[in-house]
């Protein structure tokens, strides 16, 4: 399978970076951003714990440091994902037909202080893929939040049937793995609507 996986060449090229100015990526500076990382893998991911949400980029240092430091306020984060506990995780696949309008994030249901989502959109080129990984330890807890979570996107998203366990799509994310065979195109307002940036 790893002969049909992109993997970040060298990852001390790569860093993840906290984006303290999300509503400044717009379509005109994601534009810009994937021309200039054509060729590298990028990620944007939205990361949930207890009431608090931020997003992340995870991608080429040389780029998002000298290029979009100052406009996205970026700041160099240690790797969140080296985290442990009870986990449960899917891929998201994109309909071929359905329309959505807001924010995919508005219903996101109340977590605990405790609980954790963290939700990856992947990019390699104009190809994307998505991943979803939930932190709880309640069952009964767990089985309400995934019912609602597996539903973000409404028509436009969808639960793929299990490829891989829960482990495996969680070191698929943690590693920033991506697989063309689950990738599908999406234009710069999907990628922004599905990192929760396109709101009409």
């Amino acid at each position: 399978m790893k002969n049909y996986q992109e993997i970040p060449d060298a990852l001390k090229e790569y860093g993840i970076y906290l984006v303290k100015k999300p509503n400044f990526l717009t379509l005109q500076v994601l534009g810009m951003l994937l021309d200039l990382c054509q060729g590298k893998l990028l990620s944007f991911e939205r990361l949930f714990k207890g009431n608090l949400q931020v997003l992340v980029i995870f991608g080429p240092k040389k780029i998002l440091s000298e290029r979009f430091s100052e406009i996205l306020g970026l700041l160099e984060l240690e790797d969140y994902t080296r985290v442990s506990g009870d986990l449960i995780a899917w891929e998201v696949g994109r309909k071929e037909t359905g329309e959505f309008a807001g924010d995919i994030f508005k219903n996101f249901p109340a977590l605990d202080e405790d609980e954790q989502f963290f939700w990856q959109v992947i990019l390699n080129g104009n190809h994307g893929q998505i991943r979803a990984v939930l932190f709880v330890q309640d069952i009964e807890r767990k089985k309400i939040l995934v019912s609602t979570l597996e539903n973000i996107g409404g028509k436009l998203l969808h639960k793929i049937p299990k490829p891989f366990t829960s482990a495996q799509i969680f070191e698929n994310y943690r590693k920033r793995i991506f697989i063309p065979s689950f990738g599908y195109k999406l234009t710069k307002e999907e990628i922004l609507r599905f990192t929760g940036l396109l709101h009409n």
